[in-house]
Order: structure tokens, then C-alpha cells, then sequence
């Protein structure tokens, strides 16, 4: 964003932003799960959506025994979940290859700040940890 508003070549023009790396959900889940403490399983197709309302309840007494500070769950993920099954295609039957998205424009105009997915799950589930809005791992 700071690059954005101060750069000449980014004024009145339209970036693909990304964290610079190709990535796929399914290679990210274990990072994910060792840094919330948790063992990966099996791959299981399921959608994200259906999940708050059956298990907000079990989220209150989460929040309520590790004394957290985010709201209940519904609140707390917003549409999360529907935005996750869409980039996941939950329901296709032939989801084809990830999305890529092309950063050669923002490159060529001088941004070349890059991050790696993995880390980035992994740097932001901590911050969520330490301001008590996940519990512990």
C-alpha cells in the first residue's frame, strides 16, 4: 500500500497483488496445523460455510477457557469460509489447476516485494495467538 501511494508509476493504474509465489492449499495445511499445534489428517472435502453454525457453541467455550479476546465465531470469520470454498472450488468436480494470478505489471513498474505463502500463515496465526484472539498452540 505505502509503495502504491507513493510510487509514480503506480498512480491511476490496476495491480494483481499477490505474495509473489505459486501455492497450493493443500501444500500449506501442515504449516498451518504445526503452527496452531494441531496433526494434519486426511484430505477431506468439505465446505467451510456449513462449519460456524454447527460449531459456534464450541467456540465460545474455546474463547471462554483460553479467555480470548475475539468475538464469537460467526462475527469473528465474517465470510471467510464462502470465500474459502469459492478459491477452493468446493463443489466442482474437476477444480483443474490453481488460480494464478500474473504480478508482471506491478513488477515492471517497480514493486518487487515478495512473500512466501507458508510463512506468511504462519507470521499472521502467531499474531492472532499472541493478541489472544486464537488460543494457544
Amino acid at each position: 500500500m505505502a509503495w502504491a501511494g507513493e510510487a509514480q508509476a503506480a498512480r491511476d493504474q490496476v495491480f494483481n497483488v499477490t505474495n509473489g509465489d505459486v501455492f497450493v492449499w493443500q501444500n500449506v495445511w501442515p504449516a498451518t496445523a504445526e503452527t496452531l499445534g494441531m496433526d494434519t489428517g486426511a484430505a477431506e472435502p468439505r465446505s467451510l460455510e456449513a462449519y460456524p453454525p454447527r460449531h459456534a457453541a464450541a467456540w465460545d467455550r474455546v474463547r471462554e477457557k483460553y479467555r480470548l479476546l475475539s468475538p464469537g465465531l460467526r462475527p469473528f470469520v465474517g465470510a471467510s469460509p464462502q470465500y474459502c470454498d469459492y478459491l477452493m472450488r468446493r463443489g466442482e468436480t474437476d477444480p483443474g489447476p490453481p488460480s494464478i494470478v500474473s504480478t508482471i505489471k506491478i513488477q515492471a513498474a517497480g514493486f518487487h516485494d515478495v512473500t512466501d505463502t507458508e510463512a506468511m500463515f504462519r507470521k499472521w496465526l502467531r499474531i492472532l495467538m499472541r493478541n489472544r484472539l486464537l488460543p494457544p498452540a
